[in-house]
């Protein structure tokens, strides 16, 4: 259980940490099924009103109506995978709605990037935070996806004395160059220098059973809640990335080409996350 959905997610380029949380709601709703009908429910014997009473149990606990929207797309997406491999005979979930009407608009993003800039240096010297944390902390303040940094690798760095470059080729095919210089530079060699060690190609790795693989996205909460209370504000990469974008225009005065080349999107992907950040980031 799910059937697979873990494995298929994976080999669709959808990022380990979005797929944890789509396996963790799919276990969810069985274990909510299991105490409603007391017994084990199969795929086929899900039935609409099932998924509403489920959605429904889940709103009241107080959740966003974005996260609660999120959920219903993770749902959908499992039952299309139900369909597709015969484990259920008709996918109900297109025409499914939610009996509460939702408000959808973009949450405000409460993060002041050159705060962060200025504490970057005591992140980098802390004795409190693991290299981990550190090594995170630098890539979320360059504005790349958790997907982009669990695939990172020894070899995509190259070392020019006073700078250290990085080089991330992304799974939509761009590409972004990274120059780390000053304090940034020890704490990535130590990764490079912990990496091999490990006997493993990527930066940031897990161990699982005897040996280091790509960085399981389930521990990542443990980095995240350890440099959020370092630095007194919740630690998100989504967050982060459109306050550097905002950065970028309104500090650095990048234009929309520059900011796309330095972020490694398309024109148009730039061109929204420069809006969005416009519109949404709110200084406290």
């Amino acid at each position: 259980m799910p059937y697979g959905y873990e494995k298929y997610r994976l080999e669709n380029g959808i990022s380990p940490n979005t797929v944890v949380h789509e396996v963790q709601l799919i276990r969810s709703l069985f274990a909510y099924l299991r105490k409603t009908y007391k017994k084990q429910v199969e795929p086929h014997e899900i039935r609409p009103i099932d998924i509403q009473k489920f959605l429904q149990e889940e709103y009241t606990t107080g959740i966003k109506d974005s996260t609660l929207n999120r959920k219903l797309i993770y749902i959908r997406q499992w039952f299309d995978y139900m369909w597709r491999i015969g484990r259920i005979p008709v996918d109900f979930m297109p025409k499914f709605k939610f009996n509460q009407k939702l408000d959808l608009r973009p949450s405000d993003i409460h993060v002041n990037y050159e705060v962060l800039l200025e504490k970057k240096a005591s992140v980098l010297d802390s004795d409190q935070l693991s290299l981990t944390a550190k090594i995170l902390f630098l890539l979320y303040m360059r504005g790349l996806r958790l997907r982009d940094m669990a695939a990172i690798e020894v070899e995509d760095f190259v070392d020019r004395g006073d700078v250290l470059e990085l080089t991330v080729e992304k799974k939509d095919g761009y590409v972004v160059h990274i120059e780390f210089t000053e304090k940034e530079i020890p704490v990535m060699l130590d990764g490079i220098e912990r990496a091999v060690f490990r006997n493993t190609p990527y930066l940031l790795s897990s161990k699982v059973k005897d040996e280091y693989t790509m960085f399981k996205m389930g521990s990542l909460s443990d980095y995240t809640e350890s440099l959020s209370a370092f630095l007194g504000t919740p630690i998100r990469s989504g967050d982060i990335r459109f306050a550097y974008v905002h950065h970028l225009y309104a500090v650095e005065h990048k234009n929309l080409e520059e900011i796309q080349e330095i972020m490694g999107v398309s024109l148009d992907s730039a061109s929204r996350m420069l809006k969005d950040s416009l519109t949404r980031l709110k200084r406290d």
